[in-house]
């Protein structure tokens, strides 16, 4: 059983398009996975299913006064069409108006979040994936503390390169809270939105990568593409968009088997994936 966020210090770097991708391909390969829509722009659940727009999610959860019951966690998880894959919505409105409404714009705590984790982690699942919010937020910075490991999503630029200190404080500020669990690990760097057709774009790679010890930046290269933004529009995964695999979709294969490595994932024969209809919508 593993625990992995993804987090950011800036919006636009595809990290919710890794959460949702890497995800499914982390399922077909056999895994249990619970993906957390925990950012409060809900960007996994509109990529994936129109339900997330009234479903019960994280955030009811995290702000509502009621005790946590794992039944009632349980029953809010929305069971996809691939095997094996499950998704917790961001929430319902009533969830976004009482953050609106709260005085310090935040009604819930860490010994909440640190709850709600556990009760996710006693449902059976051999992974569970947050979505954090972008920057150093309540949510962000306590699922870092409570997570095993945590993927960065970056954009090789001047702008990652300025904002890069400040998450790998917020990495180490985690590991100090917690002195006796050595956690969270950083799974690592993942360089995304790149253009290779652009020398300027593989300038930055390579200067990304010489500031990094070679282990901290994974060798997965997730590209600007097209097809990205279309199976989110269509409301799938995009290994889901055609018949055949896409070159596109391969991407999120080859990043999931690196995160198997580094998560301590071992193969599960026990949990076969069968084939599915890949035009269908992922969740009902």
């Amino acid at each position: 059983m593993a625990t992995l966020s993804l987090i950011s210090q800036k919006g636009g770097v595809g990290k919710t398009t890794i959460a949702v991708n890497v995800s499914y391909s982390l399922a077909k390969r056999g895994w249990r996975v619970l993906l957390v829509d925990a950012d409060m722009q809900g960007g996994v659940g509109f990529s994936l299913t129109e339900k997330s727009k009234n479903a019960l999610g994280y955030y009811d959860f995290l702000t509502e006064l009621e005790p946590l019951e794992s039944g009632r966690i349980e029953a809010a998880v929305l069971r996809t069409r691939l095997p094996g894959l499950s998704l917790l919505t961001r929430g319902s409105r009533d969830a976004l108006d009482r953050l609106l409404a709260s005085e310090d714009g935040w009604p819930g705590s860490f010994a909440r979040i640190r709850a709600l984790d556990e009760l996710l982690v006693g449902q059976e699942y051999d992974l569970v994936i947050y979505d954090a919010p972008t920057g150093i937020t309540p949510v962000s910075t306590g699922l870092s503390r409570v997570v095993d490991a945590l993927l960065v999503p970056e954009q090789p630029g001047p702008l990652c390169l300025r904002s890069l200190p400040q998450i790998l404080k917020m990495v180490a500020a985690a590991r100090t809270a917690n002195p006796d669990e050595e956690r969270p690990k950083l799974a690592g760097f993942v360089l995304s939105m790149t253009d290779p057709d652009d020398p300027s774009s593989l300038l930055d790679q390579r200067e990304f990568r010489d500031l990094l010890p070679i282990e901290l930046v994974l060798e997965t290269v997730v590209p600007l593409h097209r097809d990205f933004r279309e199976a989110s529009r269509m409301g799938v995964p995009v290994a889901m968009m055609r018949e055949r695999p896409s070159a596109s979709s391969l991407i999120f294969d080859q990043l999931a088997a690196e995160l198997e490595a580094r998560l301590n994932l071992y193969d599960d024969e026990d949990n076969p994936i069968e084939d599915r209809d890949d035009y269908a919508r992922l969740v009902d």
